[in-house]
């Protein structure tokens, strides 16, 4: 079942305003009627504004591609061993555009010298769940069979630029709910954006949230090329 995630809203002022003013002596009144408008993903904006991502509304077929790429470079690198090796993949979805959503629960690997999470965790966080998105978006292209096509396939592109704000923070114990999501794929950069919470038990079936630790965005150049492509209908 295709992904139904878009942004209403948000940020981002509205495609039509109709303004309504009535003139007195002294004052002037205006009412105006916001009509929203779906927008496109953007990493400034938070997921507070975007429809949920669960497991189930999980594509299995993204969610088995994510999870084959994170296990071909897990092995591969020892920073990702030490800090994310506990790190589950819950949902993913690659239409209308990738995005990813894994739990971490911190454990003192993941702390700084208060106690509470370290930056560095969560510049890793944003590396890594950054690829993943763009892994997620490939999942969804049409390819062509081939070694090359292979190799694409199973990329995540290579970091140019990340950006991280820091919220509030968490402590040992704590789980992280983080997110990620491509808000652009072109011909050779993709842009994604993230947002890192603690999570909440059934959070989304009470429609609830938990507080936002950290914000960001991270840019990937994808060194095969890759191709935009069009949301399916």
């Amino acid at each position: 079942m295709a992904d139904t995630s878009t942004i209403a809203g948000g940020d981002i002022p509205p495609a039509s305003q109709t303004q309504t003013t009535k003139s007195s002596s002294d004052s002037q009144q205006a009412s105006i009627s916001l009509e929203k408008e779906t927008l496109p993903f953007t990493p400034s904006l938070s997921t507070s504004i975007l429809l949920p991502l669960t497991p189930t509304t999980s594509s299995t077929l993204a969610l088995a591609h994510v999870q084959r790429v994170w296990d071909s470079i897990r092995p591969n690198s020892a920073i990702y061993n030490l800090l994310l090796s506990d790190i589950v993949l819950v949902a993913a979805v690659s239409h209308p555009t990738g995005r990813i959503l894994a739990h971490l629960t911190l454990k003192p690997v993941h702390l700084n010298s208060k106690r509470i999470l370290h930056g560095a965790v969560s510049g890793t966080l944003c590396d890594w769940a950054g690829g993943m998105a763009i892994a997620a978006s490939i999942a969804g292209d049409e390819l062509k069979v081939g070694e090359e096509e292979q190799d694409r396939q199973m990329t995540t592109g290579v970091s140019t630029d990340m950006h991280l704000s820091y919220c509030s923070t968490a402590r040992e114990g704590d789980t992280l709910e983080v997110e990620a999501w491509v808000s652009r794929r072109g011909r050779k950069l993709g842009f994604t954006g993230l947002e890192i919470r603690k999570r909440v038990d059934h959070g989304w079936e009470k429609g609830e949230r938990g507080e936002v630790v950290v914000v960001g965005s991270h840019t990937k150049y994808l060194p095969f090329g890759q191709k935009p492509r069009e949301a399916k209908e």
